[in-house]
């Protein structure tokens, strides 16, 4: 086998058909760890207090069919805020929420959810 033929069957092995699996959740609530690393209190270190508040908030409510993820950032960083995206929202609509360090989850959930959640 000549070099030529070894990059030809890496090619054709990696353009194999790309799959798709179903969800269990509908709606997702990307919190952006870079800013929370940057405030004092607002991580463990590894995970955002935010997201841990977020996600107990909303098994207390019963709300199902919402992940809450840290992703790494948003790019919309403002000193002292955590910048908060959302997928379905559709009176926000594209928005991200530049939340105040410190602030509750219930008070987020209710901005973002107005109609599922009320603080």
């Amino acid at each position: 086998m000549n070099l030529i033929s070894l990059f030809q069957s890496r090619e054709e092995n990696s353009s194999e058909d790309i799959d798709s699996v179903s969800a269990n959740w509908e709606e997702a609530i990307l919190v952006c760890s870079k800013c929370a690393m940057k405030i004092r209190g607002e991580t463990d270190g590894r995970k955002t207090r935010l997201k841990g508040e977020l996600k107990d908030a909303l098994r207390s409510e019963g709300i199902k069919g919402v992940r809450v993820l840290e992703v790494s950032c948003l790019d919309v960083c403002e000193r002292n805020r955590i910048a908060i995206g959302f997928s379905q929202n559709q009176k926000l609509g594209r928005n991200i929420v530049l939340a105040p360090a410190g602030i509750s989850a219930r008070k987020l959930l209710s901005k973002i959810f107005p109609d599922k959640f009320r603080s």
